[in-house]
């Protein structure tokens, strides 16, 4: 029996013992061409032409992100200059402050000075003006004595107005 089914495969040949039918078959790769034909037109280039535009936003955006860090490095740049710029300002501005701060220090030391050598002036000149007075005063006394001296020497008065003068000139000519 079992060869009986094996016979009639047997005339029909490899394909009818694999049972295949060549009309199915056939139908079967216009069917499977003509759907593949239909959806690489239709589906596939629909979803290349989705890749290639993405491909082409992600390009662009690659190059607006290479952009945006070029202009971040350029930026950082202009900011460190600015910043060594400023620093240098305020270098400047402090060598500055302190320029005047050593002027005015200096100019204050030198009033001082001379405050001090005006004040020492204005002592001498005093402490000469007293000198003078003293010997003023010293050479009244020494005339006053003298005169009591000789009056008591003398045994006489002296007249102050007019003996007075001898003495003084006498006391004038020894100092």
């Amino acid at each position: 029996m079992l060869l009986a089914f094996l016979v009639p495969a047997a005339e029909k040949g490899l394909l009818g013992t694999l049972g295949i039918n060549l009309w199915v078959l056939g139908t079967q790769v216009v069917i499977f061409a003509t759907t593949f034909l239909l959806l690489s037109r239709i589906l596939f280039g629909r979803a290349l032409g989705h890749l290639r535009q993405r491909e082409e936003e992600i390009r662009k955006a690659h190059e607006a992100i290479q952009r945006d860090r070029a202009e971040v490095e350029r930026m950082t740049q202009e900011y460190k200059a600015q910043l060594a710029k400023v620093d240098k300002e305020g270098y400047d501005k402090t060598q500055e402050i302190l320029k005047e701060a050593m002027a005015a220090a200096q100019a204050a030391v030198a009033k001082a000075q001379a405050d001090a050598k005006a004040e020492v002036e204005r002592a001498a000149a005093e402490v000469a003006r007293e000198k003078r007075e003293s010997m003023a005063q010293l050479r009244a006394e020494v005339t006053r004595l003298a005169m009591g001296v000789a009056e008591k020497a003398m045994d006489t008065t002296l007249d102050p107005a007019v003996h007075g003068a001898a003495v003084q000139k006498f006391i004038q000519e020894r100092s």
